[in-house]
């Protein structure tokens, strides 16, 4: 009992501290350009609610407040309603000065994840194995010699990270064969494959087209379930081995997403393994209803359970760090605004897009009981999340402002006070 309260006491102390510093590090970034261009800056404030702390320094008031949630700085001048003309207000600079200061806070929150990927690369990145857990029957990977239980080292002779890696290098229509290293039994082998083309979702279910090889890396183990899916109220568990669905043997994850997807019935019947015992559970998918790539709704039966996934670190040096890094950064931004474009046309939904504060801390707290490497890659993911969404060109967030600013440009002059409303620049995360 009292090991379990002290572990949700660390927990709750590192998502307090990991939150801190990425809202810190965001306010900096305003903070600190304001100072440069010669504007006043009256609070530093981290956090919202009472003051638990305050103290003025250099003609800025920082203050600690109760809520770790947000943050804000407040420069002189930085609603229009207050503006009264003085050189040190934040509304006296130009369109771009004011751009600037904007842009900054996102901006040291991307390179703040750069800097942690760097690390993570160099760490150990932690990605899903690699190890070969199911092939397809007559498919390529089979025909050219692949074995269940092979770890892919390479593909082309470029290095793989991770499962997720892997398929990233797969993507592409090109027919043309593929030498593929793996390692057995400790001992490198190459084999060379023919791909087949097909069209696969990628994560956010935007199909695309890959280079099949006709394997895959998941088991029939449930790994995680999604809170408020039938799953859950049926009591599956993370563990349970899927062995039958609706009298049909399982034997690996495809075979678990194919009898859900094409079940027919009002119920689907699972048969599980767990702790040696067999338990049978009755359980009503949920239709989930989103917008293809053609425009057109399409149903789709699901039961929120998510495979168990092995983890293995991957370590590179400094250079290939730095590069790496790069390429995750991009990635991640590249698939947040996918993500946030799809959920905003009904193909995908909030749901399944967006995590809220209780489950940033479990995302928080399942990494940091995994490891240095875990925690900073997520810590990363985070910061780059928060600089993704402060973008949007939504008022209060940083975006809203510069949609503003760039108004402004082309007009030539600001909008009245009646169009836009007290659209302060006082920065809330």
């Amino acid at each position: 009992m009292i090991g379990s309260v002290i572990s949700s006491v660390q927990s709750v102390i590192v998502f307090i501290t990991v939150l801190s510093v990425l809202i810190l590090v965001h306010e900096w970034g305003h903070f600190i350009t304001a100072k440069r261009l010669g504007i006043e800056v009256q609070r530093f404030a981290l956090g919202f609610g009472p003051t638990l702390y305050s103290r003025l320094y250099n003609g800025t008031t920082y203050m600690i407040n109760a809520i770790p949630l947000g943050g804000y700085v407040k420069m002189a001048g930085d609603d229009r309603a207050d503006y009264k003309g003085g050189p040190q207000e934040f509304y006296s600079k130009s369109v771009g000065h004011r751009s600037l200061v904007v842009l900054n806070g996102p901006v040291v929150n991307f390179l703040l994840a750069y800097v942690s990927f760097v690390f993570v690369f160099m760490i150990g990145y932690p990605g899903q194995s690699t190890t070969i857990t199911n092939l397809v029957n007559g498919g390529p990977a089979q025909t050219a010699g692949l074995q269940a239980g092979d770890k892919i080292v390479a593909i082309n002779s470029k290095k793989i990270y991770g499962w997720l890696n892997l398929e990233k290098n797969l993507e592409g229509t090109s027919s043309e064969a593929m030498t593929v290293t793996v390692l057995r039994g400790g001992e490198e082998t190459t084999k060379t494959v023919t791909p087949d083309i097909v069209e696969k979702p990628n994560l956010v279910g935007r199909s695309r087209m890959v280079r099949d090889l006709g394997m895959d890396n998941f088991s029939n183990i449930i790994g995680g379930l999604i809170e408020g899916y039938p799953a859950e109220a049926a009591g599956l568990e993370g563990g349970d081995r899927i062995i039958e669905i609706d009298t049909q043997k399982i034997t690996s994850w495809i075979g678990v997403k194919e009898a859900v997807a094409n079940s027919t019935g009002r119920q689907i019947v699972l048969k599980l393994l767990r702790d040696g015992q067999i338990h049978v559970k009755a359980i009503t998918p949920k239709i989930d209803v989103y917008t293809d790539n053609n425009g057109q709704e399409v149903e789709q039966r699901k039961i929120g359970i998510g495979p168990f996934q092995e983890l293995d670190l991957y370590k590179f040096g400094f250079g290939s760090s730095l590069i790496h890094a790069g390429e995750e950064l991009l990635f991640i931004t590249g698939l947040t605004y996918e993500s946030l474009y799809r959920m905003i046309t009904g193909a995908m939904s909030a749901r399944e897009s967006v995590t809220g504060p209780v489950g940033i801390f479990y995302i928080v707290k399942g990494a940091a009981e995994e490891g240095i490497s875990h925690l900073l890659f997520i810590f990363g993911v985070i910061s780059a999340s928060l600089a993704i969404f402060n973008l949007l060109p939504v008022i209060p967030l940083d975006g809203g402002h510069l949609f503003l600013f760039a108004i402004e440009k082309i007009r030539g002059k600001a909008l009245p006070p009646k169009e836009i409303g007290r659209a302060s620049c006082r920065e809330r995360v």
